[in-house]
């Protein structure tokens, strides 16, 4: 039996209809925002993949078969290829740069729900700007998509933290050199127990786990208020800080936990969650400053998310909020044989303005009424003799059964 592979999915005409639903609305959005749709290859130089990537993305890469001295792999976001390409163009560019896109990724790891092998992703990237109001727009760029859905307030939550904020933190309580483990260990608290976290930041050597559990669990600006901050925290919180006026406030939580995993990430994060915790993820991003001085390019501003369709669809779904893409022909014309070519002709006239399908299998008129019914036709057009002969042809109502007859020409 055949079989496809694991971790993929087979988009048939309805599932093709929802993900140009949800590309649609987020064109539009992103639109209003400014932002022009960009695309990349599917495949990158593995070296510039892995440049910036952690160990566990490494080992998601899809590397490609060797063929001669390339090494090659298959994107697994956006960030690293559209920063090579802003880089190619950055002195002819005027900034900010604002792009988005709507396209596919792939990663090696274990297939589970809202986590595929081979799955779409819709973002944007922001580049040029390091003031709080660039952070601001693109996290309210991404309520504005939800809302555009139909989701509420008491659907999702925003949640927002800085990299230099919570690392400045942990500086005092754990050891500078693991302080990227330790936040790779934050970032999938929400995923593992509570035992399970404190047993991996035990590996590394952290003796105060208490501490904190108890750091991650702060949810209010008001907390950080109150807490000391070193040079490195108290930039991070500034920057929280000034962002968090600009923002829809009624949809963003404060939480230190929010810590997202990859490297490169040097300020700002955010993550979006549906507000029951039936689902992973919705959305992620952030700022990552470093990457384009990093990657050779000039030292600018750099904030983007990203939004996997996988999850965002099981969301909607949850919520009864996908709409029916069902849509069939506007018109169907039933052919009774020998009156094919005029048939045809008819069709090519209407197709100029409409969709129409016509009979192609040669069925008796009952079946190509059953047919026309299951395909969701609009409209049935019977082509006989008898139309051929007067020029005219009743057009039918399918949901009514309702009939007017309409002069062939008049089409």
């Amino acid at each position: 039996m055949l079989k496809k592979a694991k971790g993929t999915l087979d988009y048939y005409p309805e599932d093709v209809g929802i993900r140009n639903y949800l590309f649609n609305v987020f064109r539009m959005i992103s639109g209003s925002f400014g932002y022009s749709e960009v695309e990349s290859p599917a495949f990158e130089d593995l070296s510039l993949l892995t440049k910036k990537s952690g160990d566990e993305i490494k080992k998601q890469i899809f590397t490609l078969e060797k063929k001669g001295e390339e090494s090659l792999g298959l994107r697994f976001d956006l960030t690293v290829p559209l920063a090579r390409m802003f880089i190619e163009k950055q002195k002819s560019l005027q900034k900010p740069v604002k792009w988005s896109y709507l396209t596919r990724m792939w990663r090696y790891e274990k297939p589970q729900q809202g986590r595929l092998r081979e799955f779409y992703q819709v973002g944007v990237e922001l580049y040029g700007s390091k003031e709080a109001m660039s952070d601001s727009e693109v996290i309210n760029l991404i309520i504005d998509f939800l809302l555009a859905l139909g989701l509420k307030q008491s659907d999702f939550e925003v949640r927002i933290n800085n990299r230099k904020l919570l690392e400045g933190l942990l500086l005092e309580i754990v050891d500078p050199d693991i302080i990227m483990d330790v936040v790779r260990i934050i970032d999938k608290r929400s995923k593992i127990s509570e035992e399970d976290f404190a047993s991996e930041l035990k590996k590394l050597g952290v003796k105060d786990v208490k501490s904190i559990s108890k750091l991650i669990n702060i949810k209010f600006f008001e907390d950080l208020e109150k807490l000391d901050k070193n040079a490195l925290a108290t930039e991070g919180y500034n920057e929280l800080k000034a962002i968090y006026p600009l923002l829809q406030k009624k949809y963003v939580t404060m939480s230190l936990s929010t810590a997202r995993g990859l490297d490169y990430y040097s300020g700002t994060v955010f993550e979006v969650f549906d507000k029951k915790g039936k689902f992973r993820s919705i959305c992620g991003g952030g700022r990552y400053d470093d990457m384009l001085s990093d990657f050779g390019g000039q030292d600018l501003g750099v904030t983007g998310f990203s939004i996997g369709t996988s999850t965002l669809t099981l969301l909607l779904q949850d919520r009864k909020l996908l709409p029916d893409v069902t849509e069939g022909v506007d018109y169907y014309i039933a052919t009774i044989k020998g009156n094919e070519k005029t048939a045809l002709t008819i069709a090519t006239k209407l197709r100029k303005k409409y969709s129409v399908d016509i009979d192609l299998s040669g069925r008796n008129l009952g079946n190509q009424f059953k047919y026309a019914n299951a395909i969701n036709a609009k409209y049935a057009i019977v082509v006989g003799a008898d139309e051929v002969k007067s020029g005219k042809v009743k057009v039918k109502e399918l949901a009514t059964g309702k009939e007017k007859t309409v002069d062939i020409r008049r089409l």
